[in-house]
C-alpha cells in the first residue's frame, strides 16, 4: 500500500513541478475576478449577493474541463514521447499500479481545480458583491454543491476518455487534440440535434448520459425511456470500458517497440 501512495506522490509531484499547472491555476483564478469585473461593471446582471455570483461561476468549469483534459491527455502519452516510461517500470510496482497511481493523480487535479473555482469564485464574490441578500438564499449553497458534484461526474467521464486515448497513443498532442476533437464532435448540442430526430440509440451515446443534473430538477431527458438508474448505469459501463482499454493497452505494450 506504501509502495502504491509512493506512486500516486511521483505522479502529483510530476503534475505541479511543471509551471503549466500553476499557470493553469493563476489563469483559473483571473478568468473567476474577470467575470466578475463583468457581471459587477459590464453587463447588468442583477448580482446582488457572493452566493449568486457562485451559482453562476459554476458555468466556468468549461475552463477545468480544457485543463484536466490537456494533462490526462498527456499523463501517460508523455512517458512514451519523453522516453521516461522505461525509468518509470523499473520500479518495483506492477504496470497496473503504475497505471492506477496515474489515474488516480489526474481524478485528483480535477477535484484541486473544481476546489480552487469553488474557493476563488466565494472570495471573489464577497470582495465584489458582498452578503447581500444572502440570508433569503441560504440553502442555495447546497444546490451549488450538488452542481459540482453533477459537473464533476461529467467531467470525470470526460477525463476518463482522455486518459484512455493517452494510453493508446504515444504522441501527447494527438492524444490531447483527439480527445477534444471526439468531446466537441459528441457535445450534448449534437446530441440534441440527433434527439430531434428521433433516433432512440442516442440515449446509449456516453455525453446524452453525462448530465445528472436534469433528474434532479425534474427536467426531461433527451430520449424517452431514459431514467436516472439508465444513465448511471451506461456511464458505469463507458468507464468500465475506458478504463479496461487503458489497461489493456498500458499493461500489453512492448515500450521496447
Amino acid at each position: 500500500m506504501s509502495n502504491f501512495l509512493s506512486l500516486i506522490q511521483n505522479e502529483q509531484m510530476k503534475i505541479y513541478s511543471r509551471a503549466r499547472t500553476w499557470i493553469m491555476l493563476a489563469i483559473l483564478v483571473l478568468v473567476v475576478v474577470l467575470w466578475a469585473v463583468m457581471l459587477k461593471y459590464v453587463v447588468e446582471s442583477g448580482l446582488n449577493s457572493m452566493i449568486s455570483f457562485v451559482s453562476m461561476s459554476t458555468s466556468l468549469s468549461t475552463l477545468v474541463f480544457i485543463f484536466t483534459v490537456i494533462v490526462a491527455g498527456d499523463s501517460v502519452a508523455s512517458e512514451f514521447t519523453w522516453g521516461t516510461i522505461k525509468l518509470l517500470l523499473i520500479r518495483p510496482a506492477t504496470r497496473s499500479k503504475v497505471l492506477a497511481s496515474k489515474y488516480i493523480s489526474v481524478v485528483l487535479f480535477l477535484i484541486t481545480l473544481l476546489l480552487v473555482l469553488l474557493i476563488a469564485s466565494y472570495f471573489v464574490g464577497l470582495i465584489f458583491f458582498g452578503l447581500g441578500g444572502m440570508i433569503p438564499e441560504q440553502d442555495s449553497f447546497t444546490d451549488i454543491l450538488k452542481t459540482y458534484g453533477f459537473k464533476g461526474i461529467d467531467l470525470l467521464m470526460s477525463i476518463t476518455l482522455a486518459f484512455m486515448i493517452s494510453a493508446a497513443f504515444r504522441s501527447s498532442s494527438l492524444a490531447i487534440g483527439l480527445s477534444f476533437l471526439l468531446m466537441f464532435v459528441t457535445s450534448s448540442g449534437l446530441i440534441f440535434v440527433l434527439a430531434q430526430f428521433k433516433y432512440t440509440w442516442v440515449k446509449y451515446l456516453l455525453f446524452a448520459n453525462t448530465d445528472l443534473s436534469i433528474y434532479h430538477s425534474g427536467g426531461k431527458p433527451l430520449v424517452e425511456g431514459m431514467s436516472l438508474g439508465f444513465s448511471i448505469s451506461m456511464l458505469v459501463a463507458y468507464w468500465v470500458v475506458f478504463y479496461g482499454v487503458s489497461w489493456l493497452f498500458f499493461t500489453k505494450r512492448d515500450i521496447a517497440s
